[in-house]
């Protein structure tokens, strides 16, 4: 993607997702980390296969997340008045647009639903370089062997081929959802003219389908704030990638269908940053009774990526939890 493009895309993803602008605002110009914790098992196929895996989001430890999110935006719509501004809203664009861009939601949301595959991801602070954070060590339970992925975050713009979406999860009560939808209504208003330049119609319909969608499925109860969760998210049916592929896998002893995300560069198809080598930042081994091992495998399995200096980018966690 040429710069122009880039620019493009900036000017309307601040119209479009205010608060994922300001997120990625708040952590792109300080080149913030982003970091995957895993089980130790899981990390080690990531480097091996040079993929990581989306799953189904019915597969969260929470399935009704998605509903949580799209109940809150019913909840709006369902309020004429509110309903009406967005309808007026998308209507000075292109007339009648709003109805269809509606009703184009309504009939994918089925598929989004049951159709929706996301890896989760967390911001990483450099205080956590050493240990990582302790609740999320907790989280994978005790007797499993651990292990975090801290990642450089490609340059926005660079993974355009993949056709995922990397988005922060809000964690909103209603109020804050109204607010957002408020925000997108009002910056379209503001923008009428340079929209209706800028885009054709049916790009701006789409468009405004896939920002109803991202946000109903990155929408989190408050009480997970301390995760600072983001989302890398993909829609298989509205927005397949061919470069993405899918198989049949046993997860915890549960077959389910999963698709891979390849971490390599393919500048062809408009990915840049997401090799191994550039990607990772290090791996922090989390409590365990065998660091050592771990240390010497995942340095050989860094060597074996391509990433220069791995025995420097391993580090235990120093946190005495039990395993």
């Amino acid at each position: 993607m040429d710069e122009q493009a880039k620019a493009r895309m900036k000017m309307l993803m601040g119209i479009f997702k205010p608060y994922a602008t300001k997120s990625y605002e708040r952590i792109l110009p300080d080149k913030k980390r982003m970091v995957h914790y895993t089980s130790a098992e899981n990390l080690m196929r990531i480097i091996q296969t040079r993929t990581i895996w989306l799953r189904n989001t019915t597969c969260m430890a929470d399935f009704r997340e998605v509903e949580h999110g799209y109940d809150f935006m019913l909840r709006f719509f369902h309020e004429q008045s509110k309903s009406a501004r967005f309808k007026a809203a998308l209507d000075m664009c292109f007339p009648n647009v709003a109805q269809e861009t509606l009703q184009f939601f309504d009939d994918w949301w089925k598929s989004i639903k049951f159709n929706t595959y996301i890896t989760s991801i967390s911001e990483h602070e450099t205080a956590e370089d050493t240990h990582g954070r302790l609740s999320m060590w907790r989280a994978f339970g005790r007797g499993t062997a651990r292990a975090a992925m801290v990642m450089n975050v490609p340059e926005l713009g660079n993974a355009e081929g993949l056709h995922v979406l990397l988005t922060p999860v809000g964690y909103f009560e209603y109020e804050e959802v109204e607010g957002e939808i408020e925000a997108i209504i009002a910056n379209i208003s503001n923008n009428v003219s340079m929209l209706q330049t800028t885009m054709k119609r049916e790009e701006f319909k789409q468009t405004m389908m896939f920002v109803l969608a991202s946000l109903a499925v990155s929408i989190k109860h408050p009480g997970f704030l301390e995760e600072k969760e983001w989302r890398v998210v993909y829609f298989p049916q509205a927005n397949p990638s061919p470069l993405i592929n899918s198989s049949i896998e046993a997860i915890d002893g549960v077959p389910q269908t999963v698709y891979k995300i390849p971490l390599m560069d393919d500048p062809e198809n408009e990915v840049i940053g997401a090799g191994l080598p550039s990607l990772i930042d290090r791996i922090i081994i989390g409590p365990t009774a065998y660091p050592m091992a771990m240390y010497n495998a995942f340095v050989e399995l860094l060597r074996q990526a391509g990433v220069p200096k791995p025995e420097e980018r391993v580090v235990f966690s120093g946190i005495p939890i039990r395993s």
